[in-house]
């Protein structure tokens, strides 16, 4: 027979025991709720995520065209066109136009055609006016053809104006100003301020040099 030291050591083990296995329960009930609670994707949605990208910044209802082009007649009668590599609306006034490379194409009654081009423009709808900047080249084929800075056009009437230094290559000769204007639905070419001058006088027959 047992001795009761020997009952109480057996009674302290089997508490000890006990003990243990209930600590081994719960750890075992945890860890099955941790595993639950991860499949079901709970820790995922506390973990912060990325940070969400911010949405892109764009003009509200601005209108925005690629190969813009706006054609009509003009005072004579005589169809124009405007044409752009892209186009878009001004946002704080409609009737205005960016436009990206535009090219400009006017007739005389006459049947003459000339072309002006640029790096970017302005077309005002209301007002009928191309505000032109950036190599503006004015050409009229076998006639002449002018470069210059800036340009302001009156599409309806062919009226062109500039501010800025003018390099005009006629057939003949090679004009320099400071400015220019076309009047008269384009028949007429003034050159203004500090106007230089160059012709080429015409060869006489058999002269070799």
């Amino acid at each position: 027979m047992s001795s009761p030291t020997d009952q109480a050591h057996k009674a302290i083990r089997r508490a000890r025991l006990a003990r243990l296995m209930s600590w081994l329960a719960a750890a075992a009930g945890l860890g099955f709720v941790i595993a639950f609670l991860a499949q079901a994707g709970l820790f995922s949605a506390l973990m912060p995520g990325e940070p969400v990208a911010p949405p892109p910044k764009v003009q509200a209802d601005q209108i925005t065209a690629i190969q813009s082009t706006v054609t009509g007649l003009d005072r004579e009668k005589q169809p124009y066109e405007v044409t752009a590599a892209r186009g878009w609306q001004d946002e704080n006034v409609p009737s205005r136009v960016h436009l990206e490379s535009p090219e400009g194409r006017f007739r005389r009654p006459q049947g003459a055609e000339y072309t002006i081009t640029a790096k970017t423009g302005l077309y005002d709808s209301e007002a009928k006016t191309l505000d032109l900047a950036g190599s503006v080249v004015l050409e009229q084929a076998e006639r002449f053809k002018a470069l210059m800075e800036k340009a302001n056009i009156v599409v309806e009437e062919k009226r062109l104006s500039s501010e800025s230094p003018v390099v005009a290559h006629f057939g003949s000769g090679t004009v320099n100003a400071n400015g220019m204007q076309i009047t008269d639905d384009g028949a007429r070419i003034l050159f203004l301020n500090g106007v230089k001058a160059r012709f080429d006088a015409p060869q006489a027959q058999g002269d070799a040099n």
